[in-house]
């Protein structure tokens, strides 16, 4: 059993005012394969996202990590195998430093505290922060706080990385760091976004939803640069893809 794989498998979700968010969804993910969820605002990603974590359980479908459908009562399991990274690192990092905030995952499953130091040296260090382990969140840029939040989850050693809007916020420097930081790992990669450019760069296949369906996936490199689609849709082609405004010419892919 690889635990990097997931199934998705007809799922649908309504929420208890009848709106139906999420409807007769399907797709896997393999070990190793980074893939982009997009779609316009109130599309499902979010309800999606919250699908695959066990946050919510669907009103019909399943969704499997390896082999584990995601339960209640499996959800000690996923949770380890499947690490997110919220879109406010605010709402992951609360805790007085930088360490405290990325060991709490690996001494909430009771490891002794030398694994624990090792786990959180070694994802601080991936995430370049090691020199703030001593520091509040608070104090911390806007860069460097997605970093913390993403060591936060490295620590508890997912095999399955889920991250919804990664470069939301951040000043252009920022946004390089953090994306250079995601082409590096070798995790599998779940990345929902608005930021197409990123999405173009980061992510080999692509997931279109659209009022909760999929409306279309497959290479990257072959659905971003279907304006037709986009548009249908309410997206964009990424903005490096689109006609220079001063010479009209197009990037190639």
């Amino acid at each position: 059993m690889s635990h990097h794989k997931l199934e998705v498998k007809d799922l649908h979700f309504i929420y208890p005012d009848g709106h139906k968010a999420v409807n007769g969804v399907s797709f896997s993910i393999f070990h190793g394969d980074s893939v982009g969820i997009i779609g316009a605002n109130g599309a499902g990603k979010s309800t999606l996202l919250m699908l695959l974590m066990g946050v919510l359980f669907p009103s019909q479908g399943e969704v499997l990590v390896g082999d584990v459908h995601v339960t209640k009562k499996t959800l000690p399991f996923i949770r380890q195998r499947l690490g997110m990274v919220f879109q406010d690192p605010d709402d992951q990092l609360f805790m007085t430093t930088v360490y405290d905030d990325v060991a709490f995952g690996p001494r909430n499953y009771k490891l002794a505290e030398n694994e624990v130091e090792k786990r959180v040296v070694q994802a601080l260090d991936m995430v370049g922060i090691l020199h703030l382990q001593d520091r509040a969140p608070f104090k911390l840029s806007g860069g460097e706080k997605r970093a913390a939040a993403i060591a936060s989850v490295l620590s508890m050693q997912p095999d399955i990385l889920v991250m919804d809007e990664p470069t939301a916020g951040l000043d252009p420097k920022s946004r390089r760091r953090v994306m250079g930081l995601l082409k590096s790992f070798d995790h599998t990669r779940i990345i929902t976004s608005h930021d197409l450019d990123m999405v173009f760069d980061l992510c080999e296949r692509t997931i279109v939803i659209k009022e909760g369906e999929i409306a279309a996936q497959g290479l990257t490199s072959e659905i971003l640069t279907n304006a037709e689609l986009m548009d249908a849709c309410g997206l964009e082609v990424p903005l490096s893809l689109q006609n220079c405004p001063v010479c009209g010419s197009k990037k190639t892919v």
